[in-house]
């Protein structure tokens, strides 16, 4: 791409480098989710730091507690202004994988892990290439197609990331409203029953996700 001037522009670098790694539904989420998701694959998340100096061990921090329960999507960072020693390390400690943000879209590796990502995409191509075709490539993806894919991108990183929250709110509500409502009492009486086993459960997960060093 060409040369990258904004925080958009280096994330939407960072989406297409990933979909070269074989994230291939990876998609800029442009500033559109908290909790530090920049880009949404189903098998990885990334963030992307442009400005504001070197990515810290709490910057990575910020990106290892937005994956929640999702341990089976892979982490990766990228900063344009590069790493701390720390941050490194807890990398390192923590499987993600680092790669600098450069202004002309070159994303080379730092650490170990990324380079391990480099070497399963470049093997993976080979594979492909070597293998008998036995079908055409897929052609450009519809406007509609990829609007829909940016859509629950966006929805599916803030589920993921706030769950906790939501199930908290929602039992809340349900607590509240159900006891008093209208329709059939064993429906109601079941809501209530598991809004009370559940509100409580959803919160204390919340305040325990709140708590993580480094949120």
């Amino acid at each position: 791409m060409a040369r990258i001037r904004t925080a958009a522009e280096a994330e939407v670098n960072a989406a297409e480098q990933m979909q070269r790694l074989g994230y291939h539904d990876a998609t800029a989420l442009l500033g559109g989710v908290d909790g530090g998701i920049d880009v949404y694959s189903a098998r990885a998340y990334a963030q992307v730091k442009w400005r504001g100096g070197r990515a810290d061990r709490a910057d990575l921090q910020n990106l290892y507690g937005a994956r929640g329960t999702s341990s089976g999507r892979d982490l990766l960072y990228f900063a344009a202004a590069g790493y701390t020693d720390d941050a490194v390390e807890y990398g390192e400690a923590l499987g993600i994988a680092l790669f600098r943000c450069e202004p002309d879209g070159e994303t080379p590796p730092v650490g170990s892990h990324a380079p391990k990502l480099i070497t399963a995409a470049h093997n993976s191509a080979v594979a492909v290439a070597s293998a008998p075709s036995q079908a055409q490539a897929p052609g450009k993806a519809s406007p509609v197609l990829s609007v829909a894919r940016t859509v629950w991108a966006r929805v599916a990183a803030f589920l993921g990331t706030h769950w906790r929250l939501i199930g908290a709110i929602v039992c809340t509500l349900v607590l509240l409203i159900a006891p008093f409502g209208e329709g059939d009492v064993g429906l109601r009486v079941f809501a209530t029953v598991a809004s009370v086993v559940g509100a409580p459960v959803f919160w204390l997960l919340y305040l325990q996700h709140r708590q993580v060093p480094g949120r």
